[in-house]
């Protein structure tokens, strides 16, 4: 069986690292990611088809993470989400959590993830064999 997983957020790098990661994992699913650049994308998108997971950004142009969730949850969209950000605002993440995500992750780890990818593609000339662990 496949799982659809929803990518919003408006850096490509974390995007492309985030779909690397589900092209790689190991699990009895197979995962098919779909991205958009930020919340009124990801609205278009979400209501051409249906999602098993959702990983937010918090902050994004024209439509962020914070209202795009109010949104999604407005439209009676009971998928997993996932926030994910750059910034340690507590009351933001309180109001995530309160808003019924399922878990909120700093962004670091994805940069943390990706310097590791970057360094062990640069070294071996070719990219790492196993997916990273979060």
């Amino acid at each position: 069986m496949t799982k659809r997983v929803l990518i919003v957020d408006d850096e490509p790098p974390v995007v492309e690292v985030l779909k690397d990661f589900f092209r790689q994992f190991r699990h009895e699913h197979s995962y098919e990611t779909e991205s958009a650049k930020d919340g009124a994308e990801a609205l278009v998108v979400l209501l051409r088809g249906n999602f098993d997971l959702i990983l937010l950004d918090m902050h994004m142009p024209r439509m962020g993470g914070l209202e795009l969730l109010k949104q999604i949850r407005g439209l009676g969209v009971n998928v997993p989400i996932i926030m994910i950000t750059a910034n340690a605002d507590t009351r933001a993440a309180a109001e995530a959590l309160g808003g019924g995500v399922f878990a909120y992750i700093p962004k670091r780890a994805h940069r943390a993830v990706a310097r590791r990818r970057s360094s062990a593609t640069s070294s071996s000339g070719r990219p790492a064999s196993s997916a990273p662990t979060w």
